[in-house]
């Protein structure tokens, strides 16, 4: 007896459906949504970055005004004691401890700037009328 031969039915197959194992599981993501991740991961790196520099701004003023209110103290005590150095008392002491005689000016030695523009334009000269010297002797401008 024949052996009876079974024939295949032949069928189309879709594509893609022949090698299951070689295909990647998992979905696809359009390039416009990935973009969109992308700038969202992109943006908040930007916005981390922006608050931490922030910080340490705040932290560098914070520690600059410290330093500028510590000058500002010893610039206080410094001229506290300046005031103290330059006071007739202290004055009068300084003069006896390197034993200097020094009295009052006489009338003669003084001598006062009215007209300190003019004054230094001049070099010093002791020969300058100030405007209010003129106006008192007359002098029309």
């Amino acid at each position: 007896m024949k052996k009876k031969t079974t024939a295949r039915k032949k069928t189309r197959r879709a594509p893609g459906k022949r090698n299951k194992k070689l295909q990647a599981e998992g979905f696809r993501m359009p390039a416009s949504v990935s973009l969109l991740v992308v700038m969202v991961f992109g943006v908040g790196l930007l916005y981390l970055w922006c608050c931490s520099r922030t910080e340490a701004l705040g932290r560098q003023i914070k520690s600059e005004e410290q330093a500028l209110e510590d000058l500002r103290r010893q610039v206080a005590g410094e001229e506290v004691r300046w005031n103290g150095l330059i006071g007739p008392r202290n004055l009068r002491a300084a003069l006896k401890t390197h034993k200097l005689n020094m009295n009052w000016p006489r009338p003669d030695q003084v001598m006062h700037i009215r007209d300190m523009a003019l004054w230094e334009s001049t070099a010093g000269e002791l020969n300058v009328l100030g405007s209010l010297d003129r106006n008192e002797r007359g002098v029309r401008y």
